[in-house]
């Protein structure tokens, strides 16, 4: 999937909407960074074996450390999305090119929604997904009518006596209740956003060529959720192909402390009222590269270069030698990540590879 050619010439949601990183500005935004020590050691591809694990060859080290460059191609570039190249500096401090890709954050391939059922008679047709507990619940109208059950608590009662679901209806209310000091009305509320009430246009810096550090970076998961004092990497995991990001972990327990859902669509994804729709796992239902050898699908790439994959190949098989990032590298795809479940409310928790700031 290399790009010779090109390789010579993305905060935060509040609360329960996605807990994502980032501000209220939804024109541009260009991902932020933190600046970490790291190496900026490339290396050239010599011939190696495919051993997975040493500790003390150089033609290993460097085996490990190979990245395939982006393919831009694989992209769903046009009104959605734009792809320029431009220099740019990694967090190392190495200069280079970069992949300048601007995303209206809309899915082509599948629908966005439904999230939240009109009322509690509503199958799983008419509503979304709720994922906690490690668990992955049809938000239908039954789990609606449930919750206070579920979560053990008598204060949940997201319906009227009628059995309407109390969700939200406009811009307004997607607005006003994404605020943290939230206000009594929007208590037991179902939280959706709809795209069409949300215009946004976002770019994000991809290294054409990544670079493996030699050792990872802790990724940010949101004001609500970081330590004080720590310094993290970028909040978002990375693109699909159609251009929508893959973002940070929802922070359930805000969500919940206001008696509220905030789910996402059969494909992972929901809509924030500043940021638009992105998503927060993988389903299965965005652009997929399958893999002649049976390996996982590729369904696109992390911030840092590398490409991500699916968790499980086709024969329902998680890789077992993945790293603390969950990454391994192939002879075939280079260094690469495998992301987590929907359940897991996470794609990946660190990265390996240098990150444009």
């Amino acid at each position: 999937m290399n790009n010779d050619l090109l390789k010579i010439a993305f905060i935060s949601l509040f609360l329960f909407l996605t807990a994502c990183g980032g501000s209220s500005d939804s024109s541009t935004e260009v991902t932020d960074s933190s600046a970490i020590d790291g190496s900026d050691d490339t290396s050239d591809n010599d011939d190696t074996n495919d051993s997975s694990d040493s500790d003390s060859s150089d033609d290993d080290a460097q085996n490990d450390e190979a990245g395939i460059d982006v393919d831009a191609t694989l992209f769903l570039t046009g009104e959605n999305v734009s792809i320029d190249t431009v220099s740019c500096t990694l967090m190392n401090g190495t200069q280079t090119l970069c992949y300048e890709i601007t995303s209206k954050h809309t899915a082509e391939e599948h629908d966005m929604g439904p999230w939240c059922p009109e009322t509690i008679y509503d199958t799983a047709e008419e509503g979304g997904l709720w994922f906690d507990k490690g668990e992955i619940n049809d938000l239908d109208g039954a789990f609606i009518e449930n919750l206070a059950t579920y979560y053990d608590d008598p204060g949940f009662k997201m319906y009227e006596d009628d059995g309407t679901v109390r969700r939200m209806e406009t811009a307004e209310e997607c607005a006003e209740g994404a605020d943290p000091n939230i206000e009594d009305k929007y208590t037991n509320m179902c939280a959706q956003c709809l795209p069409e009430w949300v215009s946004t246009q976002v770019t994000y810096l991809i290294p054409i060529t990544p670079i493996k550090q030699d050792e990872p970076v802790e990724l940010s998961d949101g004001p609500t959720l970081e330590v004080a004092g720590v310094e993290y990497g970028p909040s978002v995991r990375g693109l699909a192909f159609n251009g929508v990001r893959f973002d940070h972990p929802a922070d359930i327990d805000i969500i919940l402390a206001g008696y509220q859902i905030a789910p996402v669509d059969d494909a992972g994804g929901h809509v924030n009222n500043s940021l638009g729709y992105h998503y927060h796992g993988d389903t299965g239902m965005t652009t997929r590269i399958e893999q002649s050898d049976s390996h996982a699908a590729m369904i696109g790439y992390a911030l840092d270069g590398f490409g991500l994959y699916a968790k499980l190949d086709d024969n329902g098989n998680e890789a077992e030698d993945l790293d603390e990032c969950r990454g391994h590298s192939d002879d075939t795809r280079g260094y690469h990540y495998h992301v987590l479940s929907l359940e897991s409310n996470e794609f990946l928790d660190c990265f390996y590879g240098a990150w444009a700031e």
